[in-house]
């Protein structure tokens, strides 16, 4: 019940987690846009760390550590750009956007993956009553941390500022919020963004609340094999959620603001058929941004455009972040 819960409320993925084994153990194929292995952490972080990635510890406005891992191809490469990653709800571990790497890898780019407060390695809390009621409040003071982060390595090693930020699902709303705190706090480092792409995106918690919950539940009392439990259990589910989350979910400011703030060019992504996220919701944000471009996809679900059109993907990805550099 409680994994149901966690995730019908926030949850950014479809599929079930996986067990998770020891980094000692190597597994038969590595394959960046499996799941199963994407949500092994512990060995795709040693895999990353194989391939030159680093640890990175960043500390936040509000004194949290935010852990990161890197990859810094300076040494190899003339460096064009940096791609930040920051990615959803749960698991939400920096490890499971390592396909873009896996994507760019031949680029002559450098990466950093984040685990936003309460994720992996990093300080603060995610899945408890506190962590759960104040989510999205504070999570964009961890991109934040991160982009001032890179303006500065990047200074320190004569890197190209050019910074591309990748979010997918709740990722994309807290990175919509600090791009758009960036521009009023730190234009400095807001003029060093050059491209943004949102997968996913949608403008307030209590928009997706209810698609979430019949998704999910659908999803979930089909794999057990209880379909007829599942109007009852979506029933429940939205009772808990309005009782004890709603109200102060309601306080936030949805993201239109922030998106009409931001002067970048910005790359919506998003499923046509997406049942957890709806497309409107992409459609109200892309109305309002200053400069969007946008890719509908078909035959895909909610967060797994970059697993399952792999190949149209990073093309997509590849055309705008060039067309921005």
């Amino acid at each position: 019940m409680k994994k149901i819960f966690i995730s019908i409320v926030f949850a950014c993925h479809s599929l079930s987690l996986s067990t998770i084994t020891s980094p000692e153990e190597t597994p038969i194929n590595i394959d960046f846009y499996d799941v199963n292995f994407l949500r092994n952490s512990p060995i795709v972080e040693k895999i990353l760390k194989d391939r030159g990635f680093f640890d990175v510890n960043l500390k936040t406005h509000d004194n949290l550590m935010i852990n990161a891992i890197m990859l810094d191809q300076s040494k190899n490469k003339n460096i064009t750009t940096t791609i930040i990653s920051f990615p959803g709800f749960f698991p939400g571990d920096k490890e499971g956007m390592s396909t873009l790497y896996a994507m760019l890898e031949n680029q002559p780019y450098n990466f950093i993956f984040i685990d936003s407060r309460g994720h992996g390695k990093s300080e603060g809390e995610l899945l408890s009553y506190k962590g759960i009621k104040h989510y999205g409040e504070k999570q964009y003071l961890d991109m934040i941390a991160t982009i001032q982060f890179i303006v500065d390595y990047n200074k320190k090693h004569n890197i190209p500022q050019n910074i591309i930020i990748h979010g997918l699902c709740s990722g994309a709303f807290h990175t919509a919020k600090a791009v758009a705190q960036l521009k009023t706090s730190d234009h400095e480092t807001y003029n060093c963004i050059k491209g943004i792409i949102l997968d996913s995106a949608w403008p307030a918690i209590i928009d997706i609340v209810d698609t979430i919950i019949e998704a999910d539940t659908t999803e979930r009392c089909k794999n057990y094999k209880i379909p007829y439990l599942q109007p009852y259990l979506a029933y429940l589910m939205r009772g808990i959620y309005n009782t004890f989350f709603k109200v102060t979910h309601r306080k936030q400011t949805p993201l239109h603001n922030a998106i009409s703030e931001i002067d970048h060019p910005i790359f919506f992504i998003h499923a046509e058929n997406d049942l957890y996220v709806p497309i409107h919701h992409a459609y109200s944000l892309i109305k309002v941004a200053k400069k969007p471009t946008t890719w509908f996809v078909k035959d895909s679900t909610h967060v797994n455009n970059h697993l399952i059109h792999k190949e149209t993907y990073t093309e997509m990805m590849q055309n705008f972040i060039q067309s921005v550099l």
